[in-house]
């Protein structure tokens, strides 16, 4: 199975190399958690690498996401301005009721509930996809539908070989009856919760799901650095 760097060496270790590739991966998590900065860490890699992304932004507008990740030690700029990595500007649209286009230039008519519409915003060349919040989608929603819609859009954008990773709030995530885990290859949650061991609050990853990988079901103690996520080594000598 081929991989894609998550652009965080010791999470690549885990994980076997990387994220699968050409599969939907799901982040869900608190706020705090660092959800958007292991997203724009994948972006940052994957540009490096020479691959074609897009980020489909639903709370933040691109200038944000570029201060944002400059800070971290990542500046997407020289990647956005060569054209291989475009932000959609759905913060925007929603918050204007912009018109919005296609990637053929056409009117979408799109509701928040049209999530498989998503797809339509999508250039054929782009193999790397970030989905930042799905959680807007789903808040009004019916269940089933949610789930309908997410698993057009997942099913569309595995078959073109596409790799997405979708991030999910925890409200919206516990909302919709975390069906969105059912909809993906893997699963990655993200919690601020207190070390046994430190009596401290800390960040905590736990890899519930990842199909065709060998992975601990261990918490895995996490910071956030100014250079981004920053994974502490496993006590299991294996991983």
């Amino acid at each position: 199975m081929n991989r894609l760097s998550t652009g965080i060496e010791n999470l690549d270790k885990r994980l076997e190399g990387g994220y699968p590739q050409g599969e939907a991966i799901l982040f869900t998590g608190e706020a705090g958690t660092g959800k958007t900065i292991f997203a724009l860490q994948l972006l940052h890699q994957a540009c490096k690498d020479g691959k074609k992304c897009m980020m489909i932004a639903t709370e933040e507008t691109p200038d944000k996401i570029q201060v944002h990740s400059r800070l971290l030690g990542m500046d997407l700029e020289p990647y956005i301005s060569n054209g291989q990595l475009s932000i959609a500007r759905m913060f925007e649209m929603r918050a204007e009721n912009s018109i919005i286009m296609d990637k053929n230039g056409n009117v979408m008519n799109f509701q928040a509930e049209d999530l498989q519409n998503l797809v339509n915003l999508v250039s054929d060349d782009v193999e790397v996809i970030v989905v930042d919040n799905l959680g807007t989608f789903a808040m009004g929603s019916e269940i089933k539908q949610f789930k309908d819609k997410l698993e057009t859009l997942t099913y569309t954008l595995v078959k073109q070989n596409r790799t997405t990773i979708i991030v999910m709030d925890e409200a919206a995530h516990q909302i919709t009856h975390r069906i969105a885990e059912y909809s993906t290859y893997g699963t990655l949650k993200l919690m601020v919760k207190e070390n046994p061991y430190t009596g401290k609050m800390e960040r905590f990853m736990y890899i519930p799901k990842m199909r065709g990988t060998n992975i601990s079901l261990d918490f895995i103690n996490y910071e956030i650095t100014e250079n981004g996520v920053k994974l502490f080594p496993s006590k299991n000598k294996n991983k």
